[in-house]
């Protein structure tokens, strides 16, 4: 005796629905698992929307590149910049991990209101560079804040003549040497994109976006979107998410926030020690 083909029309509606929950199931397991193994593409947005004044502020900004480098999802980085710069060694440590992040994958920087003196220094160091057509760009120079005077007195010894303050000539000639690698370190980035000579680049101008792209400071008028999509253009990847680096840093470190009380103040403590600044003096947050 020959048995029948089993036919769907016998099966239970409760078993059918029972397949198809079954079915789908299999499915979203599927994508988890696939998406475990094989990693989606990421851009990552750092965003630069404060002073760079204090240790902390500077230390949060550097965190969220060293995230960027060292996570394999993230193939390449937008920097979201409002930035008028700040304290010079920390400006430069910023740059320079810009720099090392820009070894290891593409960096876009996109300038939204302002990425002037040290801002801008940092946003040279990306591989390319929009601007709004209104954006402030440039400023490309140094301020510097000497010591309060010292009196000496009976409980106060010192080794030489200049171990407490220098003569203002002396630091005349450490602005001078700062500035001049402030301006080598752009010429060195920027390379034959610069229309726009040595001198005129030191005098610190501030320029609009479209200055600035006529002069070779930037590469394009766009906005944060232009931005991630060039990103995603230099890695080389079509189908990608986002990723918000500072949260993620924030959530996985239990970061404070980037913009940190304290880098609002600015140049008002001055004490022994002089500090050099690659800032805009007239740039005030709302």
């Amino acid at each position: 005796m020959q048995n029948s083909p089993v036919s769907l029309r016998g099966i239970s509606p409760r078993l059918s629905n029972s397949y198809i929950f079954l079915a789908i199931v299999s499915i979203i397991i599927g994508i988890l698992i696939f998406n475990f193994f094989i990693q989606i593409p990421h851009v990552g947005v750092i965003t630069i929307d404060t002073i760079i004044m204090d240790e902390e502020t500077k230390d949060e900004i550097v965190k969220t590149l060293r995230y960027a480098r060292d996570d394999n999802s993230i193939k390449a980085v937008v920097l979201d910049m409002n930035c008028p710069g700040g304290e010079a060694s920390k400006i430069e440590e910023i740059y320079l991990e810009v720099l090392r992040l820009r070894s290891k994958k593409p960096v876009v920087t996109s300038i939204d209101g302002m990425g002037v003196s040290g801002g801008y220094y940092i946003a040279a160091a990306s591989n390319f560079i929009y601007a709004k057509p209104s954006s402030d760009i440039g400023n490309i120079g140094v301020i510097s804040t000497l010591p309060s005077s010292e009196s000496l007195d009976e409980e106060r010894i010192i080794s030489g003549p200049y171990k407490i303050t220098q003569s203002k000539k002396h630091y005349a000639s450490q602005v001078e040497m700062i500035k001049q690698y402030f301006v080598e370190s752009i010429i060195a980035q920027r390379k034959d994109r610069l229309n726009i000579d040595k001198e005129t680049l030191s005098r610190a101008e501030i320029y609009t976006g479209i200055e600035g792209m006529r002069y070779g400071l930037i590469d394009g008028i766009g906005t944060r979107s232009d931005a991630i999509e060039k990103a995603a253009s230099y890695a080389g990847i079509a189908n990608y998410g986002l990723v918000d680096i500072n949260r993620a840093v924030s959530i996985n470190e239990n970061a404070p926030e980037l913009i940190s009380p304290s880098s609002n103040d600015t140049l008002s403590k001055t004490d022994t020690v002089p500090a050099n600044y690659y800032f805009y003096f007239t740039w005030e947050r709302e």
